[in-house]
Formats: structure tokens, C-alpha cells, sequence
């Protein structure tokens, strides 16, 4: 009896701080497909993606988290590195890099560029055997979460190189700046026409469909908090403890 009754003692601990501090990821997809230009053998396709977020605190940096991000592409589903943007109000400029032991893109953007088509994440997915023109539908997806909530527009673009990079860190990736976000700076010279660009000055090809994602807080845990559910259960099983 009495330990029943300790057990929905945590269980009512446990729900409280859980249920109020953890919300479910939204999950976003974007289908679009690719132009009618052959892609040669050994070229690599730039996958980028962009977003704008509206509702940031003026005084309050905000994280905003997608995992669980993929393209699927002629049959086959390719995982594209996580992405952590932080709108910081402090931050004077944006800045990224790519930690390959995570496999994320860690980005901080200036509150006051939300919407100035912020760069989320990037893929260089190189074929060996190249790929016929036409490829439809290509989609990206994501689960995206926030400290903070948020509402975000983004879109997602594949550009075709010749000559490209593994090293994510070397790519010097454009951050802010409509029409111009996640252009490879350092490769722009290798740019040629196939998946949703035309070679040229198209760096990042062209945009897909918008996708919309309302997202709800999911804040940290305060340390009080995690305080006090431990001293909830450390208390309760004290005194089971002493009963036996």
C-alpha cells in the first residue's frame, strides 16, 4: 500500500516537470523536384536550405533546433546534417561552423536578420554515377523545436558543382542575405547548370515551395526544477528505506 503510494509520488513528480518542459518536435517537408539538365558522373549536389522566424524576443536569444533531416532522392532517402541556429539580440554578426562530430550546423544569426533568410543547413551529396534531368519529387524534411516559440517560413534549394568540398568548414557558406544564403563562396567558380540551378551566378538554385512551421517552447529545465524533483524522489525513497 505504502509503496503505491510512493510510486505515484514520482510518477506525479515526474510528469509535472516532464510534461511542462519537453514538446514534441514539428515536423516540415517541401517536395519540389529538379530541372531537366543531365547531372555528369562525380559532380556534387549542393543541397541548401534557408528559413525566416517570426515572433524572437527583442531581449532573449533563441535556439532553434531541426533534426532528423533528410532528402529523398530517386528512391533513395540521404541523411542531411542537424542544424542549431541561435538569434542572438548581443550577436553583431552572423557566424557558422560545422561540427562533424555531431553532424550539425552551428549557426548564430542577429536577431534583428530573422528574416533575412537565415541558412539552416547544407548537403553535398556527390554521384558518382551522375543522374538523369527531370528527378521528381525531390523532398526535404525535418523535425524542427525551439526554446522559445516561434513561427518559420523556409525553403530548400539544390545547386549542381563540378569541383566541391568535404569539409564543410572550408565551404565559406553565405549566412544572411535574400537570394544569396547558402551560396559556397569558396566553390562559386566550379557552379554549372543541373538539379534547381542554371550554372552561371546561381550558386544555390532556385527555391522550392514555402514550408510554415509554428513552433511551440521547448525550454530548457531550470536547475530548481531538476532540484526539486530529485529531492521529491530522493525524500520518498528515504522513507521506504527506513520502513523496511
Amino acid at each position: 500500500m505504502f509503496r503505491s503510494f510512493l510510486f505515484c509520488v514520482a510518477l506525479i513528480l515526474l510528469s509535472s516537470v516532464g510534461n511542462a518542459v519537453f514538446a514534441v518536435p514539428v515536423t516540415s517537408s517541401i517536395s519540389s523536384n529538379f530541372n531537366g539538365t543531365a547531372i555528369a558522373p562525380g559532380s556534387t549536389i549542393w543541397f541548401n536550405s534557408h528559413m525566416k522566424v517570426t515572433g524572437l524576443p527583442a531581449a532573449q536569444a533563441v535556439t532553434i533546433s531541426i533534426t532528423n533531416l533528410t532528402v529523398s532522392l530517386g528512391g533513395n532517402t540521404y541523411v542531411v546534417p542537424n542544424a542549431s541556429i541561435t538569434f542572438s539580440p548581443s550577436a553583431v554578426s552572423a557566424s557558422t561552423s560545422f561540427n562533424a562530430g555531431t553532424n550539425t550546423w552551428i549557426t548564430t544569426v542577429p536577431t534583428s536578420q530573422a528574416g533575412d533568410d537565415a541558412f539552416m543547413t547544407g548537403l553535398a551529396l556527390t554521384l558518382p554515377a551522375g543522374l538523369a534531368g527531370g528527378a521528381n519529387p525531390v523532398i526535404m524534411s525535418g523535425d524542427f523545436s525551439s526554446t522559445a516559440a516561434v513561427s518559420i517560413d523556409w525553403q530548400w534549394s539544390a545547386a549542381v558543382y563540378t569541383t566541391f568540398s568535404t569539409d564543410y568548414n572550408a565551404l565559406g557558406v553565405t549566412l544572411v542575405g535574400a537570394g544569396h544564403s547558402g551560396t559556397p563562396v569558396n566553390f562559386e567558380g566550379y557552379v554549372t547548370g543541373g538539379a534547381r540551378g542554371g550554372g552561371g551566378s546561381n550558386f544555390t538554385g532556385s527555391n522550392s515551395a514555402t514550408g510554415h512551421v509554428d513552433v511551440p517552447a521547448s525550454p530548457v529545465p531550470e536547475p530548481a526544477t531538476l532540484v526539486l524533483l530529485g529531492s521529491g524522489l530522493a525524500g520518498a525513497l528515504g522513507v521506504l528505506r527506513r520502513r523496511r
